[in-house]
Parts: C-alpha cells; structure tokens; sequence
C-alpha cells in the first residue's frame, strides 16, 4: 500500500498537459456544488452495497450452470468476484487520490476519475458503457416480466402475445419513468427487493424439494472441470452481469462515516453475495439438470414442471403462481430504478444551457422519458432471450465498468509507484477481462443469432 505523500507525489506529477486541464475544468465546475456528507454509518453502507451486489442477475445463473457445470461454474463465479473487488478496490484508491488534489472530495464520480486520468473520450466512452449496461438491465427486466406473463395469453401466438403485453403494460412504466422523488422510487426500491427475496426463498425451497424426493424424475446434471470454453463464456457473461454494482462504489465510499473500512465492507460484501450466488445457482441447478431453464432461462418454467409432478396439483400450481407473481413484481418494479441512470444521462445531455428551449421543460422531459420506455418494451418484444441478454449485457458493458476502466486508472495514476511484479500483474488482469468480455460476446452473440 502507498502512503498519502507517494499519492501525492504521484499526483503532482500527473498534473500536467491534459490531465491538468482536467483537473483545473472538474474543480472549477465543482466549487458551486455542495460537498456530500459522510454521515453513512457502516452498517447501511454494508446494507447498500449488498442490495445493489445482490440484483436480478442472480436469477440467470442457474442456467449459466447449466451451461458451465457445477465446478467450472463456480471456479468462474470466484474469479469474476475477485476481479471485480480488486478492480472497485483500486477504483477508490484512484479517487481518494485524485480528490485530494482536485479539492472536490465528495463529489468525484467514476466518471470524473477516468476524465481525470484518461481523458474526455475515455469518459464518453464509460458514460456509453453505463448507459448500455443499464439500458441492457432494462430490457433483460422487461424480457423477464414478458415470458412470464405471455404464456397465460393462450388464445394468441407467442409474436401476438409479447406485443399485446406490450401495449397493455406500457402505460404503467410510462407513469413510473416520469416519476422525479426519490422518495417514491425509494418505496418502490424496497417493495421490489422484498419481493425478489421473497421468490428467491420460496423457490430455493423448491429446489431442495426436487433434490430430496426427486419429484420429476430423470434430471441430471454435469460436474465439469473443463467444459467448452463456448459454454464458460457465457457464463463469464452472466457472471459479470450478476456483479451490477460497480456504478454505487465510490459514492456510497464517499457518503460513509469512516470510509477507512470501507474496503472490509465491500470484500464482505462480495464474499457474500458469491457466496449467495453459487448455494442458489448450484441448488437449482443440481434440482432441475440439463432442464434448468431449457426453454427461456428461466427457472419459473422448472417450478412449473415441478407443480405438474406433485400430487396435489392445484395446491402446487397456485404455490408456483404466487413465486411468478413475487419474481414478476419484484424484477417489474426495478425498471424504474434501473431507468432512472439512463434517463439522467440523456436529460443531462440534452438540456444543457442552449441545446432545447426551456419552455415547455417538463413535458419534453417526459416525452423523452417516454420513448426511452417504450423502446426497451419493444426491443423486449421481439423475442430476445433472458439468459442470452444476461450474458451479452455482462460480457460487452459489465467487463468494460467493472474490469477494464478501474485497471487503466489504477495504472495511470500509480504506476510510476508499482514494482514491475504489481505492473505486470495488473496488465494481466486488465488484458483478462478484456479477454473474457470479448469472448464472451462472440459467443454470445452467435448463440442470439443462431
């Protein structure tokens, strides 16, 4: 670990040529804004990361288990966790140091970091990446919602059904991406992670059913060291999908009280929601075999088998009816939250000083908000697959934030401070990433297309 003075002298003689220039633009477009408390006590920072780290990813990898095997899948969940805590650990070291310079110590954003130290076109670049990410989360959570809700629309096709759904739940989400209180999209948050943890118990439960009585008979699963590396692609997809945190990182460490264990906080963190990750991928993978989300990779489709199978049907089917409607409302009402990034970029974007007209601000504001909806429904409707989107949206967006970005700042700001073994190991792990990600949108990508 460097000591503040090395951080500083580092600093210092980063401070030159187009880093200066940022550093001078960034601090005098900050010294009108007011500096963010740090009044987070640990434990609602441990609690803020964890329900960000812990999102609707997790219900994609039982069928990215089906496609890696039990024990290639979990070596793969380990390294995609550690990847991702070094690179947000360094990510917050880069910011710590840049903020003692730049004198705007609470307000520093990701963004900032890498204008700071890569310049204006890499900050482009992280600002497209995040808006495809969460515009990626967006769809993936209507995709979700769709499948689940169309199979009851029996009289009509699979086409009819997904554009009906569409016209009939559209102005719903219109009404909740006008929303503007966070007071409002607060409430909606907590009725929305209550009731995803509700469907993730209730359908663990389940699982561990299916594995003890062996309920649909004939299931079987793969315990593989080496699969095709096609399959462990998609499952690094997936996998970096599942770790969707990284855009609360430095402003939950600027909010926190005594941000010096704020590292302990988040390797706890995601030592947990690995944790959680591979006991609820593995059971359900292990349940259900080769027939883990065969159809839409999804596991509501399983539990419906497993209704089938039991005695007492009727009991049974209302039972797997509750977990959908509790996995539906819960994922349903995250668009909003998810919205709320994308949105706040284009409106930044948008209506600066002299762009648009202020008259009429309001409504043009939702009219934009409008259109953004209805673009993710219908991208939903055409049949994109919910496993498939979980990967390509990890692969392309979710290596570029959590991976890609945070190494490159680490080596521009420190590296004049690593010893050659911590330069190399650092180009490693970044040229790994970058790797995996393409890889596994390739693969992906054939996958969608074929």
């Amino acid at each position: 670990m460097m000591t503040s003075d090395s951080e500083e002298e580092v600093l210092f003689n980063l401070s030159n040529g187009k880093q200066y220039i940022a550093l001078q633009d960034l601090t005098k477009s900050r010294k009108s804004q007011i500096e963010q408390p740090r009044d987070a006590s640990t434990l609602s920072v441990f609690a803020n990361l964890f329900k960000c780290y812990t999102g609707a990813g997790i219900l994609g990898l039982p069928f990215a288990f089906r496609y890696s095997g039990v024990a290639a899948g979990i070596i793969c969940l380990i390294f995609v966790s550690f990847m991702c805590t070094f690179s947000m650990v360094c990510l917050v070291r880069c910011k710590n140091a840049l903020s003692q310079h730049s004198s705007c110590h609470s307000n520093l954003s990701y963004s900032d970091v890498v204008l700071i130290l890569l310049g204006r076109r890499f900050s482009i670049i992280l600002d497209i990446t995040v808006i495809a990410f969460q515009f990626g989360a967006v769809i993936i959570y209507f995709v979700f919602v769709s499948e689940n809700i169309t199979p009851y629309f029996t009289k009509l096709s699979d086409v009819e059904a997904r554009w009906c759904w569409m016209l009939f739940i559209s102005p719903v989400y219109i009404g909740l991406s006008w929303l503007r209180s966070l007071k409002y999209i607060g409430v909606i948050s907590f009725i929305a992670e209550v009731s995803i943890i509700a469907g993730l118990v209730a359908s663990s439960t389940i699982g561990i059913i299916q594995m003890s009585r062996d309920v649909i008979p004939g299931l079987a699963f793969q315990v593989e060291i080496s699969p095709p590396w096609k399959t462990l692609a998609l499952m690094f997809g997936m996998a970096a999908f599942a770790f969707e945190g990284a855009g609360v990182v430095i402003p939950t460490e600027s909010s926190m009280k005594k941000p010096q264990n704020f590292n302990k906080v988040l390797v706890f963190v995601l030592v947990c929601a690995t944790v959680m990750y591979i006991c609820f991928g593995v059971l359900m993978y292990c349940a259900f075999g080769d027939e883990t989300g065969k159809s839409t990779g999804q596991i509501t489709e399983n539990i419906a088998q497993f209704a089938d199978h039991m005695p007492n049907k009727t009991f049974w089917h209302f039972i797997q009816l509750l977990i959908r409607f509790s996995l539906v409302l819960g994922i349903g009402l995250s668009v909003s939250v998810q919205l709320i990034v994308v949105i706040d970029i284009f409106e930044k974007e948008l209506f600066k000083a002299g762009r648009l007209s202020p008259n009429n601000m309001y409504w043009k504001q939702n009219l934009i908000r409008a259109f953004i909806t209805l673009l993710g429904l219908a991208l939903a409707a055409t049949g994109l697959s919910f496993g498939h989107m979980i990967s390509l949206t990890g692969a392309f967006s979710g290596t570029l934030i959590q991976f890609i970005f945070p190494v490159a700042c680490y080596l521009k700001c420190f590296s004049s401070e690593m010893s050659k073994g911590e330069r190399c190991f650092m180009y490693i792990l970044g040229i790994s990433g970058a790797l995996f990600g393409v890889l596994a949108t390739y693969v992906t990508l054939v996958e969608i297309f074929s």
